[in-house]
């Protein structure tokens, strides 16, 4: 017994030594020594030899219940705690439970105790115990938590989870957790999101659950949706696209209280949803005066993608206070990515109706219409971009320029360099206007080498023009040099030297280097091709 026999070797000589001894001998070691490794081990072996008999089960357990409840030693505690669950005697359930009610400040005690619980028993009570520590902050806790309980069956899971969701005590980042374990299940028995035919079918229980608890639901889901948690978002999404057209109602009604949280987020699921017939309540609510509530209208509007909705989003651009388009550029903003979303769903749709307002005078929607059409990129748009060139409005202008230049059409190349050419022309539109022509460049070089001799005529008339523009221009905008060293370094021949020659000495020390290392690219492309 005075031996300094390893607890290892104990339970290898087991049957030499016998059960009895081998437990004493063990015991003693876990009450004697100091190596607190040892200790563990030994604990370890003795709860592998009780397994072998009842009787010794029982003594054992109060050993391994004492040192969990009064050991000081965080691994003895929870090398006990292990020790319980692997002898899976249901007394054990008791003090392991007590020391999660005693809310131990350190999470691996709290581990051990809670894979302890599951091996012994894993029935109601622990199921609901489990759903109660989703709300730790401990991620290791809640994923070994979250991961036993989604091993359950899944209409067992999400009905304790609904039920968890009426219980008031609960916080708001618990019921995210409880939202999230529910999408997360059914997204994993689902076959696909957008047919609930194989759920219907498999776990028609999991639907009138869900069904029956969509009040609860409806309102925990809109005071705690957060749009960047993506992983709320998505099992929101997926538990409504369950429920269908049961909820549908429910949360369009939400549109009209006047809790603005809550209707903001009713708002955001609408869109996502794509429910069309939220779209009057959405119109409603674009001049709410909350500006979130008004900002989700006018985004929800552009995910449902109803084409008669662009009229009120093009009215609330049409107003004259010349400090708008300050004051209010995330509104503009939404609305033109809402405008440019809602003709994206409709492809087919006339854009009639935008391209008349080129005409009026508010130089707000020109510039936001111009923008819309860049980004939109259709060659049908190119000619009334082109007239409105002639707008002498600074964004209007430098927004149509970006646009015709991501269409790519060659048609407007002539118009681009009057621009760059025009001595009255404002630095900034003109460095506008040669990207935009790059960008048309980009667009159709490749048709120069598929022999497409009318093209190359047209895209060389423009190469030697912005070539004479660099050369003879001596007060250029430095910004403007830059960008037309850029083109040059990429389209320009032996007929481009000589005007980068005449930069290597410009009053810009960044217009020098640039222009020198314009050169040597454009001689380096030149032997490439004599050879």
């Amino acid at each position: 017994m005075k031996t300094n026999i390893h607890p290892e070797e104990v339970y290898q000589r087991v049957n030499e030594i016998g059960v009895a001894n081998s437990a004493r001998m063990l015991v003693e070691i876990i009450e004697a020594d100091k190596d607190p490794k040892k200790r563990q081990d030994a604990i370890k072996y003795l709860s592998l030899i009780s397994n072998n008999s009842t009787e010794m089960k029982d003594e054992c357990y109060n050993i391994f219940e004492g040192l969990l409840i009064s050991d000081e030693q965080v691994d003895i505690k929870c090398e006990a705690a292990k020790a319980l669950g692997n002898i899976k005697y249901e007394k054990g359930l008791k003090p392991l439970k007590w020391i999660l009610e005693q809310e131990p400040n350190n999470y691996q005690i709290e581990l051990s105790v809670l894979k302890a619980i599951k091996k012994i028993r894993f029935n109601e009570p622990e199921i609901e115990l489990f759903i109660e520590e989703l709300n730790k902050q401990n991620d290791s806790i809640k994923d070994f938590v979250r991961i036993q309980l989604l091993s359950l069956d899944p209409g067992k899971l999400i009905n304790l989870a609904l039920h968890s969701l009426e219980n008031k005590k609960y916080s708001n980042e618990h019921k995210i957790e409880l939202i999230k374990l529910i999408g997360y299940e059914l997204s994993s028995i689902n076959i696909s999101f957008e047919d609930v035919s194989y759920i219907k079918i498999k776990y028609p229980e999991i639907i009138e659950d869900l069904i029956q608890h969509k009040k609860y639901l409806l309102e925990a889901v809109t005071l705690v949706l957060k749009e960047d948690d993506s992983n709320l978002m998505d099992s929101v999404l997926t538990v409504f696209k369950v429920i269908g057209h049961e909820i549908e109602y429910d949360l369009i009604k939400l549109l009209l209280i006047e809790d603005f949280i809550v209707k903001k987020n009713a708002i955001v699921l609408c869109g996502k949803l794509k429910l069309t017939e939220s779209v009057d309540f959405l119109l409603t609510n674009l001049d709410n005066i909350y500006n979130e509530v008004s900002l989700a209208s006018i985004e929800a509007l552009g995910e449902i993608g109803d084409i008669s909705a662009v009229p009120e989003l093009i009215d609330i651009l049409d107003i004259e206070e010349i400090s708008f388009e300050y004051t209010d550029l995330d509104m503009k903003l939404y609305i033109i990515d809402a405008i440019k979303k809602i003709y994206t769903h409709n492809k087919d749709a006339s854009y009639d109706y935008l391209i008349s307002y080129l005409s009026k005078d508010n130089e707000t929607i020109k510039e936001s219409i111009a923008f819309i059409f860049g980004e939109i990129g259709k060659e049908a748009f190119v000619k009334p971009l082109i007239r409105l060139l002639e707008n002498r409005n600074l964004d209007v202008k430098k927004n149509t320029i970006i646009a015709l230049g991501k269409i790519g059409n060659v048609v407007p190349l002539e118009h681009l360099l009057e621009v760059i050419e025009n001595k009255d022309s404002y630095w900034l539109i003109k460095k506008v206007a040669v990207d935009a022509i790059y960008n048309i460049f980009q667009r159709n070089w490749y048709r120069v080498k598929d022999n497409g001799k009318d093209i190359e005529r047209s895209l060389k008339r423009n190469i030697a023009s912005l070539i004479d523009h660099l050369k003879t221009e001596e007060n250029e905008n430095f910004k403007v040099k830059l960008s037309l060293i850029k083109f040059l370094e990429t389209y320009g021949d032996q007929f481009a030297l000589s005007a980068l020659l005449k930069r290597i000495n410009d009053f810009h020390r960044v217009v020098r280097i640039h222009a020198s290392n314009a050169i040597k690219k454009i001689e380096e492309k030149l032997e490439l091709e004599n050879q």
